[in-house]
């Protein structure tokens, strides 16, 4: 499974290294696995315990609710490195950064991941600050696209990477998750075509 959102790569894994990192991982793995067939409303613990063939008081220890591993994943994906496209014009880099967002989002489990974020921000602080450092990051990596494109020249100095994101990624996200309507190459050319005239 793949987590582009904003160009990361896959869904990051614990370093074989001990019976924590194992359960970490086996649990990780089923609660992807979960939110991909029932969604985040639908998620238990319980559930969560025997997919990953781990005792439920273990899960329970470490993450007592739901949206504490929520915030747990979030966290996981933070650490994940991010893909920044460096085609040498700034037209192709959002282009393929689109692609790689629309590619993950096509996933269920990516989907019940970011839905279980919004949902869980409203009653826990931790996944609202798992979910702000989760897209902090990303723009932060991702913005290194946008630095060079100034660096190049093709938009001006001072220009905000996170801004120059936002208005590019915002079309696709909601294709995805409100409309599905298709996203197509000529349609994610042409969205990265306003947003460079608009900064430009």
């Amino acid at each position: 499974m793949t987590d582009t959102t904003l160009g990361t790569t896959a869904v990051p894994r614990p370093r074989p290294g001990g019976r924590s990192a194992r359960v970490v991982a086996a649990v990780h793995t089923a609660t992807l696995e979960l939110l991909a067939e029932t969604g985040y409303e639908s998620l238990q613990l319980s559930d969560v315990a025997k997919r990953a063939q781990v005792n439920k008081t273990t899960v329970y220890r470490r993450w007592p609710t739901k949206a504490a591993l929520v915030a747990d994943l979030l966290v996981s994906f933070t650490k994940s490195n991010v893909a920044t496209p460096d085609t040498g014009s700034l037209q192709a880099d959002l282009e393929q950064l689109l692609g790689d967002i629309a590619t993950a989002l096509a996933d269920r489990a990516i989907r019940a991941v970011l839905n279980g974020a919004l949902t869980g921000a409203d009653d826990s602080d931790d996944v609202r600050i798992a979910r702000d450092g989760f897209w902090a990051e990303r723009f932060r990596r991702s913005g290194a696209v946008v630095e060079r494109a100034i660096a190049r020249g093709e938009i001006p100095p001072g220009t905000d990477p996170r801004a120059v994101l936002e208005m590019a990624a915002s079309p696709v996200y909601f294709r995805v998750l409100f409309t599905a309507d298709a996203i197509t190459p000529d349609y994610v050319g042409e969205i990265v075509r306003r947003t460079i005239r608009a900064f430009a």
